[in-house]
C-alpha cells in the first residue's frame, strides 16, 4: 500500500469513527434480527447497508460477540424502561387497564418489527444462556409491574400473582395475533375489553385467591 492510499484508509477510518455511532451498529444489528433472527448479524453484511469499512465496526465493539452482547443488553434496559407507560394515571380501574392494555397491544400492532425482535430473542434465549437470562429479567420486571398494580387496587392481594402471571401470557399471546400489516382494530379492541373486565371483576369483588372456590364460581369456571 503506498503512503498516500494508507493516509486515505486512515481518513477512512477515522471518518467512520466520528460519524457513525455504537447505537447505529446496534439499529442495524436490530434490522437485521427482524429481518431473519441473530443468524443474521453479521459484520460486513451490516457494514455494507451502513455504507462503511468493516473498521468501523471494531472502534465500537470488540468482536460478532461484543455486538450481540451488547444488543441484548440494549434490549433489556430498554424493556424496562418502557414499564413506567404501564403505570396508572388515574383511580379509574377499569379506563386504566384499557388504556394499559391499548399501550401494550395497540403500540405493538403499530411495530411489526418489535415484535419480530423480541421473538427473535426468546428464540436465541433458548439456547443462549446470556439470552435466557435477559429474557427471565424482562419478563420478571413486567409480572412484577403487574402484580404491583394489581395490588394497589385489592383490598385482598391474594391472588395478585396469579392473576399477573395470567394476564402477562394472555398479553404476550394477544400481542401475537394482532401483530401485523393488517390491523384488526376490532380484536384488538375486544381483547382488551375482555382482559380489562377480568381485572375489573377482580378488583369488584376485593381481589382474593383465583382458586378459591367463591373466586372459580365468580369467574364462571
Amino acid at each position: 500500500m503506498t503512503d498516500a492510499a494508507e493516509r486515505s484508509s486512515r481518513r477512512r477510518k477515522a471518518s467512520d469513527k466520528e460519524q457513525l455511532s455504537r447505537d447505529a451498529w446496534l439499529d442495524a444489528a436490530a434490522a437485521a434480527i427482524a429481518e431473519g433472527g441473530f443468524d443474521n448479524v453479521r459484520v460486513l453484511l451490516l457494514a455494507k447497508s451502513l455504507g462503511v469499512t468493516r473498521g468501523s465496526f471494531y472502534w465500537h465493539f470488540k468482536d460478532h460477540q461484543d455486538l450481540i452482547v451488547s444488543f441484548l443488553q440494549r434490549w433489556r434496559e430498554r424493556r424496562l424502561a418502557e414499564l413506567a407507560a404501564w403505570r396508572p394515571q388515574g383511580s379509574d380501574i377499569a379506563k386504566e387497564s384499557r388504556r394499559i392494555m391499548h399501550v401494550l397491544l395497540s403500540e405493538t400492532g403499530r411495530h411489526l418489527w418489535r415484535m419480530r425482535i423480541e421473538l427473535a430473542v426468546r428464540d436465541l434465549a433458548r439456547r443462549d444462556e446470556l439470552g435466557a437470562q435477559i429474557v427471565a429479567e424482562v419478563d420478571q420486571a413486567r409480572i412484577e409491574q403487574n402484580i404491583q398494580l394489581l395490588e394497589a387496587i385489592a383490598d385482598d392481594p391474594r391472588g395478585a400473582q396469579d392473576l399477573a402471571l395470567l394476564l402477562y401470557v394472555a398479553t404476550i399471546g394477544a400481542q401475537l395475533i394482532t401483530t401485523g400489516p393488517i390491523g384488526d382494530s376490532d380484536l384488538t379492541g375486544r381483547i382488551e375489553r375482555l382482559i380489562a373486565n377480568l381485572v375489573l371483576e377482580w378488583h369488584q369483588r376485593g381481589g382474593g385467591d383465583l382458586l378459591s372456590a367463591d373466586a372459580l364460581d365468580q369467574f364462571g369456571a
